[in-house]
């Protein structure tokens, strides 16, 4: 894919590329998770309960169709309509010409199209013909340690669980929005991908398209099964070095990151009612020093895994609003955890 992806901070042609590169595939997946909370927040009033602003996907339906309260005049034609479809066996008509299956439509072709129409303008976007550019996968000398990879694979999962959620919100079950998200974040993820390998610089990466394939199947899968995703998360921490940080691209800002794997003592029955259910068990991955490397520093390049324990923040914050974005973002100093150096 774009060879700037693992080297955020070069300057030039190829940063600004990476930082639109990166806001398109993961702006959508942390951005609007954080916005959907933002706006769904609220304090709880005198004798109100606190908004629900869950997202995963085993979530209610938070808005259910009533004629009798939503027709402005009472429930004369609402309610008859209603009546009239019960008796013949047939379906309602939709609500307007905006149904849940354009909804789907419109949101797909617009993020594909504006996908192309930024790629011809900024990344030539075919104007040369078809190729592929290896990239490796997790080694020492390629561009991030591998690090871009967790990125494709969260970035993948994290967008499929929150599309499931929007779908589930336009009125689909939880089986057609869990499969309808994953299939719509893969198919903005290989519409870049099918892009970069007709640009005059990059070429379809391999190693991207099987990361992103994997991160919809396991957004899937946790979707799929709701016990499992109660005991497994899928997370990404940022913790810059220092506040100058913050200005550039967090989305690919490596050297700052951590990918990690979550249990969750909560989704066992035994800790369920205990206080062992704060805590989770961690394993993760990060590489450091890659930034650097290529602008002729000394080689510090380095890989390492990492165990750890945490404190469970998702059950903490639920306490005062019922939110799962921590379920994909590590909040930092919330764990404690030893480091295995790979190099």
């Amino acid at each position: 894919m774009r060879s700037g992806l693992q080297a955020p901070w070069h300057p030039g042609i190829f940063r600004t590329r990476t930082c639109m590169s990166a806001l398109l595939r993961s702006a959508g997946a942390l951005g609007a998770a954080c916005l959907l909370v933002a706006s769904h927040a609220g304090p709880a009033g005198a004798g109100e309960a606190a908004y629900d602003i869950d997202f995963s996907l085993h979530a209610p339906q938070p808005y259910a169709a009533n004629p009798d309260r939503d027709a402005p005049y009472g429930p004369s034609l609402a309610a008859a309509d209603t009546a009239a479809d019960e008796s013949t066996g047939r379906e309602p008509e939709p609500d307007g010409w905006l149904t849940k299956e354009r909804k789907v439509l419109l949101l797909n072709g617009g993020a594909v199209a504006a996908i192309a129409i930024y790629g011809v303008i900024n990344w030539d976007y075919f104007q040369g013909s078809a190729k592929s550019t290896p990239e490796g996968w997790f080694g020492r000398t390629t561009k991030s340690g591998g690090a871009d990879k967790m990125g494709h694979l969260w970035s993948t999962y994290a967008a499929s669980h929150l599309l499931a959620y929007l779908y589930r919100d336009w009125g689909y079950s939880d089986s057609e929005a869990n499969g309808l998200g994953a299939l719509s974040a893969l198919g903005v993820q290989t519409m870049m991908e099918l892009g970069d390998a007709y640009s005059g610089d990059f070429g379809f990466s391999y190693e991207d398209m099987a990361m992103n394939v994997a991160g919809a199947g396991a957004a899937y899968a946790l979707g799929r099964y709701p016990a499992l995703k109660s005991k497994l998360d899928l997370r990404v921490e940022y913790k810059p070095d220092r506040f100058g940080d913050l200005a550039g691209d967090i989305f690919t800002d490596y050297e700052n990151q951590r990918y990690l794997l979550a249990l969750k003592l909560d989704g066992f029955d035994v800790f369920e009612d205990s206080h062992l259910g704060y805590l989770e068990l961690h394993v993760g991955y990060f590489t450091r020093g890659y930034d650097s490397f290529p602008q002729g520093g000394s080689d510090d390049r380095r890989r390492s895994l990492y165990v750890g324990v945490g404190v469970n923040v998702t059950k903490l914050v639920r306490m005062f609003a019922d939110t799962a974005v921590f379920n994909y973002i590590q909040i930092p100093y919330t764990s404690i955890r030893a480091d295995r150096d790979l190099d």
